[in-house]
């Protein structure tokens, strides 16, 4: 009996991470012009690309150290005082999912082309 591959990869999952960033930066970028929003989604944007040609999903680990660090370093920096409702809320989707985007980048650049095996056991 043969082996049935799983259809969602672990790369297909940080694909659907970086795509969500991108979204979220670019309607808060329509609902709140600022440079932080188009900085992150230009930032965001060559990652998902970089990740998607060059299959490099270690960009992935770093978008989301540096996402979650600068969010993180605004948060106990400025806090949420000068953000009410829905800016509230893109800071917090900006924090929150880099995390599992790193998490998921780490374990996806672990796997080998096959999305199965571990290449560093090989």
């Amino acid at each position: 009996m043969k082996l049935l591959k799983k259809k969602t990869t672990s790369a297909t999952i940080v694909m659907v991470f970086l795509i969500s960033l991108v979204v979220v930066n670019a309607v808060w970028l329509i609902v709140n012009w600022h440079g932080g929003p188009l900085i992150a989604l230009a930032f965001y944007i060559v990652v998902s690309f970089r990740c998607l040609r060059k299959q490099d999903l270690k960009a992935g680990v770093i978008a989301g150290i540096i996402g979650f660090g600068i969010h993180l370093f605004e948060l106990i920096g400025l806090g949420t005082s000068q953000l009410t409702g829905i800016n509230l809320f893109f800071f917090f989707t900006n924090l929150i999912l880099p995390i599992p985007l790193t998490i998921t980048s780490y374990l996806a650049s672990r796997k080998g082309p096959d999305g199965l095996t571990d290449k560093n056991l090989s």
